[in-house]
């Protein structure tokens, strides 16, 4: 299940959201310099701790967060509930939350933009199969496709727990299903699921 949210500049739901931080993530959200990056961390994080919370039947506040050993945030086990799998992503204005009671689960949201060689990266990212297939496309599709493929690798690595600087083909080599998402123009994701038998998160 992914849900997608939109930054708010509303003062209302941002101090609602502001409420249900814990201390430790109140000096993570001043530590961030640029208004978006609070704005972004705000959303994700209180929308977090409201589903989360539904989920398990908990209130938000008391909702507990642990982080793996790659810093993959995980839900602190709650007595009687439910198990519960997530992974966040933001980009521009779009938040992205994905979340799965049965398997590991990783998101990944891309800002489709044109502000650097994306062709450089292509090149040093993408496996040698996917930057020949890459390289075939007309060049207005090369973006949109470039930024489809950075978020199938993104989501597939945070699935298994993993960060973009890890080796390119660990996800593929560890039973990783991957789903392209419908977004708004402008954007690209994909979720990614540890899934041998390829089922649906």
């Amino acid at each position: 299940m992914v849900w997608q949210a939109w930054l708010t500049d509303d003062p209302a739901t941002q101090a609602y959201l502001a409420s249900l931080l814990s201390a430790e993530e109140h000096a993570r959200l001043a530590r961030f310099q640029q208004l978006g990056d609070r704005q972004r961390f705000l959303l994700a994080r209180g929308l977090l701790r409201l589903l989360v919370g539904a989920f398990l039947n908990t209130p938000a506040k008391r909702v507990g967060f642990g982080c793996g050993p790659f810093g993959k945030p995980f839900v602190v086990p709650v007595a009687g509930a439910p198990s519960l799998h997530f992974n966040v992503s933001h980009s521009g204005r779009l938040v992205l939350l994905a979340f799965s009671p049965v398997h590991e689960v990783g998101v990944d949201v891309e800002e489709v933009r044109c502000d650097q060689d994306w062709e450089a990266v292509a090149r040093r990212v993408l496996s040698c199969e996917e930057y020949r297939e890459w390289v075939r496309l007309n060049p207005e599709e090369r973006l949109d496709a470039f930024f489809r493929a950075w978020t199938r690798r993104e989501a597939g690595l945070k699935a298994v727990g993993l960060g973009f600087s890890s080796e390119a083909s660990a996800a593929s080599d560890s039973g990783i299903a991957l789903l392209d998402l419908e977004l708004r123009e402008g954007y690209q994701g994909a979720v990614g699921w540890r899934s041998p038998e390829r089922c649906c998160v």
